[in-house]
C-alpha cells in the first residue's frame, strides 16, 4: 500500500488585513533567520510540484469589537503558488518548501466571499476592495515592494496518517515563525493532495491587529486558514 506523504499548506495568513484603512503599529521584530534549506531527498524519494492553477489557499479576516457592524470580514485568497514536495519512504524524512508574491494575493473575489456562509455576504463596490488590497500591501503591513515572497518550509512530521501534525518555519515580511498545522492526506501513483483547516493569530506573526475607538472597532487576533493544495508527480521521479 502507498504510504501518505507530507503535504504543503500555506499559512499566507501572515496577513493581518484591516477592517477599513488606517494604518495598524506594528511590533519591532528582530531580522528573520535565513530561510532552512530542504533536506537532500533520499534513494527512492518521489517528487512532486505544486499546481497552482487546481490549489486553493483561503484566509478569512474577521471584524471585532462593539462597532464591528461597522466593519466587514474579508477573504484573501492566494496565487501563484509554487514549490515541491518530497515524499521519502520514512515519511518522517519526508519535505516540502513552497513560496508565492505576495503581490498576486487577491481580496474579497465575489464568488469566494459568497461561497464562506453568511458572515461573508455583505457585498463590497470595487473601489473599496481595490483600496482594503492596496492598503494590505503596503509599507505599514505586507510592505510588497521590499518583502516581494512569502516562503514556507517543513521541519517535522508527526503523527500517524489518521492524524498528522506538521511543524513548519514561515518567513512574512521581516518577520520569522514557528507554526504546526493539521495535515489530511491522499495520495496517487501522479498526484498528491493535502488539505486541512486550522486558526492563526496576529500575535503568531508579529502583527498587531488593526484597532480604533478604543478597541471599539478592530480586527480579530484570530484568522482562519482553509486550504486544498494539489502536486503533481515529477515525471522522472521512482514510481
Amino acid at each position: 500500500m502507498t504510504r501518505p506523504a507530507p503535504g504543503v499548506t500555506l499559512m499566507v495568513a501572515a496577513l493581518c488585513l484591516g477592517a477599513c484603512h488606517s494604518e495598524p503599529g506594528l511590533r519591532p521584530r528582530a531580522p528573520p533567520p535565513a530561510p532552512v534549506s530542504a533536506p537532500a531527498a533520499s534513494a527512492g524519494a518521489a517528487r512532486y510540484r505544486i499546481d497552482s492553477a487546481r490549489s486553493e489557499v483561503l484566509i478569512l479576516v474577521y471584524r471585532d469589537g462593539r462597532m464591528a457592524s461597522l466593519g466587514h470580514n474579508h477573504v484573501l485568497a492566494v496565487r501563484d503558488l509554487s514549490g515541491e514536495v518530497v515524499v521519502a519512504t520514512d515519511l518522517t524524512q519526508s519535505s516540502w518548501q513552497l513560496d508565492f508574491p505576495v503581490g498576486s494575493l487577491s481580496v474579497d473575489e465575489p464568488q469566494l466571499r459568497a461561497a464562506q456562509g453568511p458572515d461573508f455576504q455583505t457585498r463590497l463596490d470595487d473601489v473599496a476592495t481595490a483600496g482594503t488590497r492596496d492598503h494590505m500591501l503596503g509599507p505599514m503591513l505586507l510592505d510588497a515592494v521590499r518583502f516581494p515572497v512569502i516562503h514556507l518550509q517543513s521541519e517535522q512530521i508527526s503523527g500517524e496518517a489518521e492524524g498528522l501534525r506538521l511543524s513548519a518555519h514561515i518567513v512574512v515580511r521581516d518577520h520569522s515563525a514557528q507554526v504546526e498545522l493539521p495535515l489530511a492526506l491522499q495520495r496517487s501513483p501522479d498526484e498528491l493532495i493535502a488539505s486541512g483547516e486550522f486558526d492563526l493569530t496576529h500575535a503568531q506573526l508579529g502583527l498587531t491587529p488593526y484597532s480604533v475607538a478604543l478597541g471599539a472597532l478592530r480586527v480579530a487576533e484570530r484568522m482562519h486558514v482553509r486550504y486544498r493544495l494539489v502536486a503533481q508527480r515529477e515525471s522522472d521521479a521512482p514510481r
